[in-house]
């Protein structure tokens, strides 16, 4: 049986129980020693490919920081544009904003999106309010501009980190150093695996011993340690449950605003064709009272 092949996606903290498990006992075995250097220097050299992760993820975690708080900014701003369209406008021309600006989508489910989809469809929003004709929301124009270009940044800046992400796991330095302790592990078990042809004393299956696999559970699990186990899963279903009805409220919340608004909407455009109507019959009036 060969040595078992390393995963790419393996953990580094792993990866090191392996290498320093294999060296252990190569310095531990006098037949084994001539083994010892290479798998010193892949136990060197893994403290560099540590170091050069934990940059990866700084690197991820500043992107994904300014993320969030560009899609915060951008939250917060179609929520305020939002109040501003329905406090400032009225029928058709409120209508036709909603629909420029929030694409018939309700509040909540545009801004769901973080950047993506609710970036782009922001994009064009300086130059929708700057030639609204809506004096609060023309006011509103420079913001959106500086908005939309930090998420853009952001979303650019996440993109860059991702791609330097997946090139350091897929082809960087992270996946040719586990091609190389591959490569190591191959050959000492197949070194390993001759000796004892050379050494009849030794056991057939010499060359396995170098090689860390999990220690199999001595006894079952006890009643006990289910028992523990089923506690914190009901706590974490419990947890995600909480949160779930949480998100579920804040939907129908959010729902429910957007329904009330469109009632107002549609009782303010009634009674203004009701205004209307009654404007014109009482100039019919005044029309015939002249005659």
């Amino acid at each position: 049986m060969a040595a078992r092949i390393i995963a790419y996606r393996i953990g580094l903290f792993t990866l090191l129980r392996e290498l320093q498990y294999t060296l252990s006992r190569a310095k531990e075995e006098p037949l084994a020693v001539g083994y010892v250097p290479g798998f010193q220097a892949l136990r060197d050299d893994w403290k560099l490919i540590l170091l050069e992760e934990i940059d990866m993820l700084d690197i991820l975690a500043q992107a994904q920081a300014a993320v969030d708080k560009a899609d915060g900014g951008l939250d917060g701003f179609a929520g305020r544009v939002s109040r501003t369209v329905d406090e400032s406008t009225s029928g058709n021309t409120r209508k036709q904003l909603r629909t420029a600006l929030f694409k018939n989508k309700p509040l909540a489910k545009f801004r769901r999106p973080v950047l993506g989809g609710q970036l782009a469809s922001m994009s064009d929003w300086a130059e929708t309010l700057a030639k609204c004709g809506v004096p609060a929301l023309i006011a509103m124009a420079p913001e959106a501009e500086m908005l939309v270009a930090a998420g853009e940044d952001a979303e650019n800046q996440r993109k860059s980190a991702q791609s330097s992400n997946r090139n350091f796991r897929d082809v960087g330095h992270r996946k040719q150093f586990i091609d190389k302790v591959n490569a190591a592990r191959k050959e000492a078990h197949g070194g390993l695996a001759k000796l004892p042809f050379e050494h009849p004393a030794l056991p057939r299956d010499f060359a396995e011993g170098f090689f860390y696999s999990e220690p199999p559970r001595d006894e079952e699990e006890t009643i006990d340690e289910v028992k523990t186990s089923i506690a914190e899963l009901t706590a974490q279903l419990e947890e995600r449950q909480a949160l779930l009805k949480k998100l579920e409220e804040e939907a129908e919340a959010e729902a429910r605003a957007d329904e009330e608004r469109l009632a107002k909407a549609q009782i303010a455009e009634e009674l203004e064709a009701q205004a209307k109507a009654l404007l014109e019959k009482a100039a019919a009036l005044k029309a015939q009272a002249k005659k």
